[in-house]
């Protein structure tokens, strides 16, 4: 059992559930600012059954509480006051004043501070009556690097003599992968997540586990899933397509109008992207697909911004400045329909030296989740056109 305090409930906290309901871990999570509650919290866990305790919030006041609670003495670490002046230098901002230091860089004795990534705020570590404590910033970002490389690496050690596969699935909801598994054998631990149609799903044997059971339960996934499998590790979609693009000596250029330039950006944020982006604009208006892409008017008038003709238009129009693949995007994102058309209909558009392909989507959620699937959709349609 992990026990996870937090004074509220933020997206630091949310995203350690997430990642505990993944990993399949018990955990217990209180959410409360009453001081005797935090402090009731603190020494229950430290003389209970639970493995780990996890605080979240400001560091500062996380350790101030943790001591208190347990009468444990606090000393000024150095260590946590030179990375803190280094993220200073590195992100030219003011050092703070001495009275905020003091604030951050006190820790209950025996624990340690870790760098900094994102801030001012250091977490830190420590063991006490043999749990294994952890004092995370209530900032996601900072959480995610504490989690990846100090929470999960601590707490998960016996895990690490398992077999594991991951795949990577595009294409289905969480629903319908759900659906799927239920078919396989129930002895062997499964657990995914999916977000904006993108699935990692990650299979854990025991290390007695024959090479029979293994074999058979990789070969049901692959049948499960087929052709929506477009991994076998933990890569990103965006990733994948760089890599294949690369293999293949071709280039992509995209026009987005409801993506609004995701799609480029998912690509650039792969090392390596600008060997194979050829460029990316944002046709966001009629007249900036008429201008840029060289489409008529009247054609726009005719069929509507938001056709299959219009991205067919978009995508070849784009090819012709000198990608070896176009993509072009062109729906509604909503909130409300537009031009008669529902909320989530997207076209997406693939042009190659061969051929045109144009392919009619309506995504569910909101702006943001619909603008998101869009973007994985336009890279997995690249992803299949290049390994036909």
């Amino acid at each position: 059992m992990i026990k996870i305090l937090a004074k509220n409930y933020s997206q630091a906290v949310s995203y350690l559930c997430d990642k505990f309901d993944l990993e399949i871990v018990k955990y217990d999570l209180t959410i409360s600012s009453s001081k005797s509650t935090i402090s009731k919290t603190i020494v229950d866990a430290v003389s209970g059954n639970a493995k780990a305790l996890i605080i979240v919030g400001n560091v500062g006041d996380v350790c101030a509480d943790f001591s208190e609670a347990l009468s444990l003495a606090m000393f000024y670490d150095k260590f946590a006051e030179n990375n803190i002046l280094k993220y200073c230098t590195y992100a030219k901002v003011e050092v703070p004043p001495q009275y905020v230091l003091d604030k951050l860089c006190l820790i209950p004795e025996t624990f340690n501070h870790f760098a900094p990534v994102y801030g001012f705020q250091c977490a830190c570590y420590g063991e006490y009556n043999k749990k294994q404590i952890f004092f995370v910033p209530d900032d996601v970002r900072e959480c995610s690097v504490v989690y990846d490389n100090y929470i999960s690496k601590n707490l998960f050690k016996g895990q690490e003599n398992s077999s594991k596969f991951i795949f990577k699935i595009f294409g289905l909801s969480q629903r319908d992968v759900e659906m799927r598994l239920e078919k396989l054998n129930r002895n062997v631990s499964r657990r995914f997540e999916t977000t904006n149609l993108d699935t990692k799903l990650v299979l854990t044997f025991a290390p007695k586990a024959s090479k029979g059971l293994i074999n058979d339960t990789v070969a049901v996934v692959k049948d499960l899933f087929g052709d929506n499998i477009y991994a076998n590790s933990d890569v990103s979609l965006s990733k994948t397509v760089v890599d294949v693009l690369k293999s293949v000596g071709q280039t992509v250029s995209t026009a987005e109008s409801m993506t609004g330039g995701m799609i480029a950006s998912s690509l650039v944020d792969v090392s390596g992207a600008s060997s194979v982006l050829y460029e990316g604009v944002v046709t966001y208006s009629i007249s900036s697909k008429c201008k840029r892409l060289g489409i008529n008017p009247h054609f726009v008038d005719e069929y509507g911004v938001i056709s299959q003709q219009v991205a067919q238009a978009m995508a070849v129009g784009l090819r012709k400045n000198g990608s070896g693949v176009a993509v072009s995007v062109t729906g509604n994102a909503g909130p409300t329909s537009e031009d008669g058309q529902p909320v989530g209909l997207c076209y997406i558009g693939i042009a190659t030296e061969r051929n045109v392909a144009v392919y009619r989507n309506v995504f569910l959620g909101d702006r943001n989740s619909v603008r998101a699937q869009a973007t994985n959709m336009a890279l997995y349609l690249v992803l299949k056109t290049l390994t036909k």
